[in-house]
């Protein structure tokens, strides 16, 4: 079930109970094995045992097919919000984002102000507004809409967060990343430039 670069994978752990463990940080003692952050595919092994037969083969350990949580996806889905959330706010005190529509368009012509590299909107924020902001910042700056504005703000500790710009840094770098997995969990396919269509805010909604 390994296939691509590691950031884009998904690390599996045992533990000590026998049980398959997420381990989006990659950083859980023990033998590992990686599957590709892909809400389908892992979902399919699920359903079929494949995953159990696979991670008896990586972790060279009997791994029985009541040891992998029938809710794994939602599992790591939960804990690659949580690692996203938490890396805004990491963001925000490196200096490294901008929130409200008025502060990012001042930032976007602010000499020194950093290199925009990615825009996070509100799933819930007004779709004027989206495309306001989103032609703003430019096409070529990647646009995320996987979290609602409670969500954003809790992160941030601020009030109606809808719009957040982060500037480059390698930081942002791994949000991108981390938020790239997200994608693949949710069935969305890979990050690109572009927003995301009505159905997949929809979606991003439910």
């Amino acid at each position: 079930m390994q296939s691509g670069p590691e950031d884009a994978l998904i690390r599996l752990v045992q533990g000590p109970d026998g049980a398959l463990v997420p381990d989006v940080a990659a950083r859980l003692p023990g033998r590992g094995m990686w599957i590709t952050a892909d809400r389908d595919v892992i979902g399919q092994a699920l359903v079929s045992g494949q995953l159990a037969k696979a991670a008896s083969r990586s972790l060279k350990a009997a791994v029985q097919r009541s040891a992998v949580p029938d809710d794994l996806v939602e599992m790591i889905d939960r804990l690659l919000s949580r690692r996203c959330l938490d890396r805004l706010g990491l963001e925000q005190r490196a200096g490294n984002l901008v929130t409200g529509f008025d502060k990012i368009k001042a930032a976007l012509t602010k000499k020194g102000a950093g290199k925009p590299t990615l825009l996070v909107s509100a799933t819930d924020g007004a779709e004027d507004g989206r495309r306001k902001i989103k032609a703003a910042v430019g096409r070529d700056v990647p646009e995320v809409a996987l979290f609602d504005r409670e969500a954003l703000s809790n992160a941030l500790g601020r009030e109606n967060v809808v719009h957040v710009l982060l500037m480059a840094s390698g930081g942002t770098e791994k949000l991108k990343a981390d938020l790239g997995r997200l994608y693949g969990m949710r069935g969305l396919g890979p990050l690109t430039c572009e927003a995301p269509s009505d159905e997949e805010g929809q979606r991003n909604e439910e």
